[in-house]
């Protein structure tokens, strides 16, 4: 093993290894790429060679609004392949095909019901920027510098920070999938595609005959879509401002798509959504982060309804509900991770994907090299792409 990571450019200190980075430095400047020193697996840890990377709207948001310690290393969509394991790594080998996702602590309360998504430390081991246990695990090349001082940059996204040709991951946010799968295509499933369509699976267990309206049609939206057409959902009502995303809902099960802006205000677009769900739908999923967009998501809902909150907006965005509307028995709820339980969740995807149900691959567009990482955060900004994911390294042999 010392003759491979000296392949990956192992410096005289040998707990670091040379990887290139896109980092980012402030909320405005773009994504750059760089070489930056990354710590060796320690105990528990994976060494990962990515393959590539989606892009999910909670990089860009963590960056744009300032939710990190500058520089950092962000990615949270990451496959690869393992390339080393630390000490007591039972679950994975050198060579493993994986895809990364969200970690989780494995002991509190909410891990032991099945719900890791809720765990208690889920802020400070997916956003906090360390190891568990408070250890940065990238820096600047070169460090330390000839004045002893070590440039630490923040990295551990999500324990992965896979905007990188190499990543660190631990056994709990790391899935196993077989090798003969392409990697670069089921990157998405670690947050976005899990996330929306775990929402209706696992959170809201849509049933058959029911209607549902997902506001906002980007990956979330349309996985959630693509799950509530499995679910056998009677209604499906996709919703928003891109007529492209529309079209592409009604490809994937959409019974009905609408764009508010096409409406005389608020209250004739509720009337809309009145109108073909009988008076009120059974779900509602804001994917948008807008409060306003999440109030129309609530008024939607009919007696029992229930409302799925995925997108929170940053600290301290508030919304406001009119207590009498809560009387028919409806519900607003906070969703993370589509309630996913993401080592069994993932692998039920994937045989989803592969028995020709759930097409998420269709919502890809590939950007190759870890350079065109600002290429693809602009692309998605702008609407022009649905799920940005970068290509950095195939596994030999693997093809687009």
């Amino acid at each position: 093993m010392r003759a491979r990571l000296y392949y990956c450019g192992v410096h005289d200190d040998a707990s670091y290894i040379s990887v290139h980075a896109a980092v980012a430095t402030s909320p405005d400047e773009p994504f750059a790429t760089t070489e930056v020193e990354l710590r060796a697996p320690g105990p528990g840890e994976l060494l990962v060679k990515v393959v590539a990377t989606g892009i999910c709207h909670t990089d860009v948001m963590t960056k744009v609004k300032g939710l990190c310690e500058f520089p950092i290393v962000l990615g949270h969509e990451g496959v690869g392949v393992v390339e080393e394991v630390g000490e007591a790594v039972t679950e994975f080998a050198e060579g493993d095909h994986v895809i990364m996702t969200y970690d989780y602590c494995g002991d509190c309360a909410q891990c032991n019901r099945g719900k890791p998504s809720y765990c208690v430390d889920h802020g400070s081991l997916n956003f906090a920027g360390t190891r568990p246990d408070g250890e940065r695990t990238h820096r600047s090349a070169g460090s330390p510098t000839s004045d002893g001082i070590v440039e630490e940059i923040t990295g551990s996204f999500f324990q992965q920070s896979s905007f990188a040709t190499y990543a660190l991951s631990h056994e709990s946010n790391t899935i196993k999938v077989d090798k003969d799968l392409p990697l670069a295509t089921l990157a998405p499933l670690g947050c976005g595609v899990q996330t929306g369509a775990g929402t209706v699976m696992n959170t809201l267990e849509v049933g058959s005959g029911s209607s549902i309206a997902i506001f906002g049609c980007g990956c979330v939206g349309l996985s959630a879509v693509m799950a509530a057409t499995i679910a056998g959902a009677e209604t499906v009502v996709a919703i928003d401002l891109n007529p492209s995303r529309l079209d592409m809902a009604k490809e994937l099960g959409a019974t009905h798509v609408f764009n508010p802006s096409d409406f005389d205000g608020g209250d004739a677009f509720l009337a809309a959504l009145g109108e073909v769900s009988s008076g009120g739908l059974n779900y509602a999923i804001d994917t948008t982060g807008n409060p306003t967009v999440l109030r129309q998501a609530f008024d939607s809902c009919g007696p029992l309804g229930v409302t799925a909150m995925i997108a929170p907006g940053v600290p301290g965005t508030e919304v406001t509900i009119e207590m009498m509307g809560l009387l028919p028995g409806k519900s607003l709820r906070g969703v993370v991770q589509g309630d996913s339980e993401s080592k069994t969740f993932i692998p039920k995807l994937i045989e989803l994907w592969q028995d020709g149900v759930f097409p998420f691959d269709k919502l890809i567009t590939m950007f190759n090299s870890i350079d065109s990482v600002e290429d693809a955060v602009v692309a998605m900004n702008a609407g022009d792409v649905i799920k940005p994911v970068v290509v950095i390294d195939r596994p030999r042999g693997e093809t687009p």
